[in-house]
């Protein structure tokens, strides 16, 4: 992947919200793919003098690579990380493997704009990540969702990276977007299901990646404890903490017995008609399964 509309767009609102780009790198050498109109609509918008741009269309699409857009945002001094030396990375390193010490933080900014998909060790990956930004700095990913299947090893959930870019591990999450990459290209601000307890399950017709600006707030061992998805771990504390002749009737209420009586009947009578009307209570005909879901994303303006 490379540099796209969208992501030139977070971008850029990433350097008008206060992030530094002075001492940058980079997962691989990017491609920068919006055509000169939508660089200098994109530009405007954000305020930036497009003129400051030129120097990315002296070559064709297929060979224009994103170093004078880095400098649009004010990028100094600029690395390109990668497992190979065949796009000119200036630092040639299999991510999959523990970064020198020498490269910890080091960045302002460490941009990730499509890679950790494609890296099988991500646990490892994303730690270099994150060793690599200096304390204050930032790190923005732009990495898949839903409906990428077989576009690398991976599809990721947000909830991974709330809990990756927390207080334990030296970060906070400043912002995550949900972009459904249909005609409209619309994008959502994704809540924490920390937050609202409970999981942002999505189920959509379009591919969606989502792009994230996070924070290191502070230079703590990282991972020293195991990441746990918030629900399963809500469930385990509120377990511990409530008095044993109590935890057998709290754990289910009234409406969620009922439904499950309901559901076992059905299977027992009429499986076939279960598992249809199953198949549709769990689709994007369901607002709790949709963009619809106003609890776990909120629609923003690009």
């Amino acid at each position: 992947m490379g540099i796209d509309t969208e992501s030139t767009r977070f971008l850029l609102a990433a350097r008008n919200m206060g992030v530094s780009f002075k001492r940058c790198v980079t997962l691989g050498r990017q491609h920068y793919f919006p055509s000169r109109s939508e660089t200098f609509k994109i530009f405007r918008d954000f305020g930036v003098d497009p003129r400051n741009c030129a120097k990315l269309y002296l070559t064709d699409q297929s060979a224009r690579y994103a170093e004078p857009f880095w400098e649009a945002l004010g990028v100094e001094h600029l690395e390109t990380i990668d497992a190979s030396g065949f796009e000119g990375a200036t630092i040639v390193h299999d991510m999959n493997q523990p970064i020198p010490d020498t490269l910890k933080s080091q960045f302002d900014a460490v941009v990730d704009a499509g890679t950790l998909e494609h890296i099988f060790n991500f646990p490892q990956a994303i730690r270099n990540c994150m060793d690599m930004v200096k304390t204050g700095g930032h790190l923005i990913t732009h990495t898949t969702a839903n409906n990428c299947f077989g576009h690398g090893f991976y599809q990721f959930s947000p909830e991974l990276f709330f809990r990756i870019f927390s207080g334990k591990n030296g970060f906070q999450v400043d912002r995550m977007v949900a972009i459904e990459y249909g005609p409209r290209r619309r994008w959502y601000e994704v809540i924490d299901p920390e937050v609202i307890r409970a999981r942002g399950t999505l189920i959509n017709s379009f591919p969606v990646l989502l792009l994230i600006q996070a924070k290191r707030i502070e230079t703590v061992p990282i991972f020293s404890e195991p990441p746990q998805q918030s629900d399963y771990f809500a469930r385990w504390t509120d377990h511990a903490n409530e008095p044993e002749n109590g935890r057998a009737r709290s754990r289910v209420t009234t409406r969620e017995r009922w439904i499950q009586r309901l559901k076992t009947s059905l299977l027992e009578g009429t499986p076939r008609l279960a598992r249809m009307l199953e198949a549709l209570t769990t689709s994007s005909l369901n607002k709790n399964y949709s963009f619809r879901n106003r609890i776990s994303f909120k629609r923003i303006r690009k």
